[in-house]
């Protein structure tokens, strides 16, 4: 599992997706940095809990922006985000399941695929949508 480190190029111009996006990465990489250190089950179980509610709410911020943007490509869009978060819980299930046999870095591979395959890719094809909206519109995303 190497870090994964934030990079201008996953920017959107969007603050609160922005936001969200940096949430993500330094919540991957707090799990990071808690599996190296050794933490307990619980520790590292309430991180991966964190990281899939937070997926979740980012997921629907980033939806009601493609709403309001009239992204063409939002059916599509929302139901990648729909396999990522169904995959994301699935992976929480066996980690409250067997936390001992959990295969960390394989998880740990799925979301930064994700996570950068995702934003590098499906949330740049956003961006001339959302960037044709106002501030005041996109606020609260």
């Amino acid at each position: 599992m190497a870090v994964l480190r934030w990079q201008s190029a996953m920017q959107l111009g969007i603050p609160a997706i922005d936001a969200d996006h940096k949430r993500l990465v330094a919540l991957l990489n707090g799990l990071h940095y808690a599996v190296l250190a050794g933490e307990d089950h619980e520790g590292v179980g309430g991180t991966i809990e964190e990281l899939v509610r937070y997926t979740e709410g980012h997921f629907a911020r980033e939806e009601a922006l493609m709403e309001r943007s009239g992204y063409p490509g939002r059916y599509q869009h929302s139901l990648a985000h729909a396999r990522i978060a169904e995959r994301m819980r699935e992976w929480r299930a066996d980690y409250a399941g067997a936390p001992a046999a959990f295969p960390m870095d394989c998880f740990y591979d799925f979301v930064s695929g994700w996570l950068l395959h995702h934003v590098l890719e499906e949330d740049m094809k956003l961006k001339p949508y959302v960037t044709r909206l106002t501030a005041s519109t996109y606020a609260y995303a």
